[in-house]
């Protein structure tokens, strides 16, 4: 079968076009710098691609979108590259449609989807009415051939041919499809060339820190959360909950309800005591014509260094790649009695999974210290923020790269918009 091989910075799903239209040689100088482009697989005379690449090989990813005859979306993989001759498939989407004429998508489209893991495991999601319809959730059973294939050199599309065919079509032969674009980048605005200054797809990001510094400085005010609030939220207190002492500097942030609390994070700080501080936000509120005035734990912060931080980074346990973060993934630790803590790996074996490890003293904002004679270690508990879930850890860094603070974040004011103190609105 014979292929014609388009490139472009952009492949549009919506008008089924190529953006920015990229020569071969162009197409390749980014592939060997790392920067996004987008390939498109077309057999002669059909007018809708048989497969769509979207590289960008600085983030390790390529996705590849499989079409139908009638321009149907039918197959998304997820394809990651965590080793330098291997793809691993993370995740892998199919649809199918009944009819002809069901648009892409559709709400009562059948759909599988299917998450694989580096370490052998998966879960599967299989919606066979599509929305609405019910759902089977089981473990995905897919050998470990399976999971990954050869890296592909650039021109060498044919492999993502037989992926979007199901295999159904091996042998092909490429042909570049000229272009009408010279070999640099078309001047921003020049229409001649369909030029989009900005690529209109992104390669999947992880979720990323928000408002970490703002979150522990008093009086920083935030967009209200919900419709109900007649006022916006206000960080009202960061409340001193001691030193954490850690004397390997070894840390890790669990339920203390647990018996297990895991691995400590991978970063280590110099063995001492931190202090520790516990943030909250506040926001008014009417219920039944009665104002209320509602107060949530946002965040709890180790400080290592006074220091300015500069730049963030998600905490990591052993075994956790940050190249198999989908969009907004991260990496957290679990809660499931409403508390999180902070405790020295040394000692949190004997300090958690206790019944005296989840605070009930109304006078205490639900803070809790255990201390571990043996190792010299303490367990700082405090309420995960609006309870049961899922948390990230921030590191914070100064601009020599040492470590200056660690936060876990209870995702309460990520989604809000930053408001203007009063004396700059008043300016």
């Amino acid at each position: 079968m014979i292929i014609d091989v388009t490139y472009g910075e952009h492949w549009d799903a919506a008008s089924r076009a190529v953006l920015g239209p990229l020569s071969r040689e162009r197409a390749a100088s980014r592939d060997a710098a790392g920067e996004q482009y987008a390939v498109v697989l077309h057999e002669p005379e059909r007018p809708q691609p048989i497969a769509v690449l979207n590289i960008a090989w600085a983030h390790d990813y390529v996705g590849v979108w499989a079409y139908d005859d009638q321009g149907r979306r039918t197959r998304e993989f997820d394809l990651r590259r965590l080793e330098p001759d291997r793809l691993f498939c993370r995740h892998i989407a199919q649809w199918r449609y009944d009819t002809e004429d069901m648009k892409e998508f559709a709400d009562n489209a059948g759909r599988v989807f299917t998450d694989l893991y580096p370490n052998g495991k998966g879960r599967k999601v299989s919606e066979p009415k599509g929305i609405g319809g019910g759902s089977m959730h089981t473990l995905a059973d897919v050998p470990d051939e399976q999971r990954w294939a050869p890296t592909c050199a650039f021109g060498d599309w044919g492999w993502a041919v037989a992926l979007a065919t199901g295999g159904l079509v091996r042998d092909v032969a490429l042909r570049d499809t000229p272009t009408q674009t010279p070999d640099q980048d078309a001047p921003a605005g020049n229409e001649q060339y369909g030029h989009v200054t900005a690529p209109a797809w992104h390669p999947p990001s992880p979720l990323r820190p928000r408002h970490l510094a703002e979150m522990f400085t008093p009086g920083t005010r935030f967009s209200p959360p919900d419709a109900h609030a007649t006022g916006p939220y206000v960080v009202e207190r960061v409340i001193d909950a001691g030193p954490l002492r850690l004397p390997t500097g070894r840390i890790v942030a669990c339920d203390p309800g647990w018996t297990d609390p895991g691995e400590p994070f991978t970063v280590v700080v110099p063995p001492g005591s931190y202090r520790t501080q516990i943030a909250t936000a506040a926001y008014p509120t009417e219920h039944w014509g009665k104002a209320l005035h509602m107060e949530d734990f946002t965040g709890a912060r180790v400080v290592v260094s006074d220091k300015p931080t500069v730049a963030w980074e998600m905490a990591l346990r052993p075994g956790q790649d940050p190249r198999t973060l989908r969009e907004g993934e991260f990496y957290g630790f679990g809660v499931d009695t409403g508390t999180g803590c902070f405790v020295d790996a040394a000692a949190a074996g004997r300090l958690t999974g206790k019944e005296d490890t989840v605070p009930y003293d109304d006078n205490s904002d639900g803070i809790l210290v255990l201390d571990d004679p043996k190792s010299g270690g303490n367990l700082i508990a405090y309420p995960s923020g609006m309870g049961d879930g899922s948390y990230p850890v921030w590191i914070g860094r100064d601009a020599d790269g040492e470590v200056t603070c660690l936060i876990a974040d209870m995702l309460i004011l990520r989604h809000q918009k930053l408001l203007p103190d009063r004396s700059q609105r008043n300016a």
